[in-house]
C-alpha cells in the first residue's frame, strides 16, 4: 500500500472566511474542530513558542481525507507576501478535481475569486487556476488524475482533493525524502502538461518534477530552474499564512513509528518526540530543506474525534475573530 496523504493543513488569517470559500466554492462538507492545540501539546508538535490556535476541519469525497484550517493567536500569522509566486520555496499549490466544472468555475466567480486565466485543455480535461481569500492558488480540475483509483467515502460530495505541489530548492534531495525515508513510490499518472504552468502565471517555465502516489492524492515535488524561486522568508514559521504542512495518515502506532525513525535516519529533525495516547499519536519532522511534514496515528474508532468523518457545525469552536486582513 502506497502512503496514505490523509491531510492538507494551512495556516488562515479569517477562519469563517476561509472554511466557508471551500464550502460554498466546491463543496467540502464539516467535520468538527478543535481548540486543544494549544500550550505545552500544541508547543511541543509543532514547535512554535507559545502555540495556541482554532481548528476547523472539511473533508471531501475520498476515505480518510481532510482539510485542515488552521486561525493562530499565538504566533500571530505573516501574511503572505504580495509578490509570492508558485515557484517560491515551500507548499506551492493544491489541485482539486470537481464534478461539475462549468457551475463550480460559475461559484468561484460569484465569491469574489474567478480564474486567474482563460481555462486550458478541451472539454472534459480543463484546469484553470485561482487565489483562495488566504492567497494560496488553487488548480481545479475537470479530469480526474485518479478516476478509478481512488477510494470514495461519500460520493454524493462534489470535489475531491487530487494533488499537493512543493516547489522544491533540490528535486533530488526531496526525492530521497520522500521516497527513500517515507517509503512512497512514484507515480505512473501524468499529473499536468507544460502548458498548465500558465494557469498560476509562470507560462513557458522551465522545472524539472516527481509525481508520487499518495493514496487519494498526489504528491507533486517540482523544481524551478527557470524562473528560480525565491527561499524561504526570513524567520519562516509554519503558522505564516498560506499551506503549513501535508500529514501521512497510519492506523497503528507502529506503522507511524517505522515511518519515524526512517525520516530521522534520513536527516529529518523533529520538533519533538513522537506523543502518543491512547487511540491516535502525532509528531512533525522537517526534512533537510525545511519542508515539515506531520506523521499521524489514529484508530479508525477516533476518526469522528479527529475530523474525518461529516459533524454538525455545533460540533466545533466558535472562531475567533480575524487577525487582519489578508494580504495577495
Amino acid at each position: 500500500m502506497p502512503q496514505q496523504l490523509n491531510q492538507i493543513a494551512f495556516s488562515v488569517v479569517d477562519l469563517q472566511r476561509a472554511e466557508r470559500w471551500f464550502r460554498d466554492a466546491f463543496g467540502f462538507v464539516p467535520a468538527g474542530g478543535t481548540r486543544a492545540f494549544r500550550g505545552w501539546g500544541a508547543r511541543h508538535v509543532q514547535g512554535l513558542p507559545a502555540a495556541a490556535s482554532t481548528c476547523w476541519w472539511l473533508v471531501d469525497r475520498s476515505e480518510h481525507v481532510q482539510i485542515e484550517l488552521f486561525q493562530f493567536e499565538a504566533p500571530l500569522a505573516r501574511l503572505m507576501p504580495a509578490d509570492y509566486r508558485p515557484c517560491d520555496i515551500g507548499y506551492s499549490r493544491v489541485g482539486f478535481w470537481v464534478q461539475d466544472f462549468e457551475r463550480a468555475i460559475e461559484r468561484l466567480a460569484a465569491l469574489g475569486t474567478p480564474p486567474l486565466t482563460a481555462s486550458v485543455g478541451e472539454a472534459g480535461e480543463r484546469r484553470v487556476c485561482v487565489r483562495n481569500p488566504e492567497g494560496v492558488f488553487v488548480e481545479v480540475m475537470e479530469d480526474d488524475p485518479l478516476r478509478g483509483r481512488s477510494r470514495d467515502a461519500r460520493p454524493d460530495c462534489r470535489v475531491a482533493v487530487r494533488s499537493v505541489t512543493l516547489s522544491v530548492p533540490d528535486l533530488e534531495k526531496s526525492t530521497r525524502f520522500f521516497v527513500d525515508a517515507l517509503g512512497m513510490s512514484q507515480s505512473t499518472t501524468k499529473l499536468r502538461r507544460p502548458e498548465h504552468e500558465a494557469l498560476w502565471g509562470l507560462g513557458g517555465a522551465t522545472t524539472r518534477s516527481v509525481v508520487l502516489d499518495a493514496g487519494n492524492v498526489l504528491l507533486e515535488l517540482v523544481q524551478y530552474l527557470d524562473p528560480v524561486g525565491k527561499p524561504w522568508p526570513r524567520g519562516y514559521r509554519i503558522s505564516d499564512q498560506g499551506i503549513l504542512n501535508v500529514a501521512f495518515g497510519y492506523r497503528r502506532m507502529r506503522e507511524m513509528m517505522d515511518s519515524y525513525r526512517r525520516s530521522r535516519t534520513a536527516g529529518a529533525r523533529a520538533n519533538g518526540f513522537p506523543l502518543h495516547l491512547l487511540n491516535w499519536g502525532v509528531v512533525y519532522v522537517n526534512d533537510e530543506q525545511h519542508f515539515s511534514v506531520e506523521l499521524l496515528w489514529v484508530k479508525p474508532r477516533w476518526d469522528s474525534r479527529m475530523g474525518f468523518v461529516p459533524q454538525p457545525t455545533s460540533r466545533r469552536p466558535l472562531a475567533p475573530a480575524p487577525i487582519m486582513s489578508s494580504a495577495q
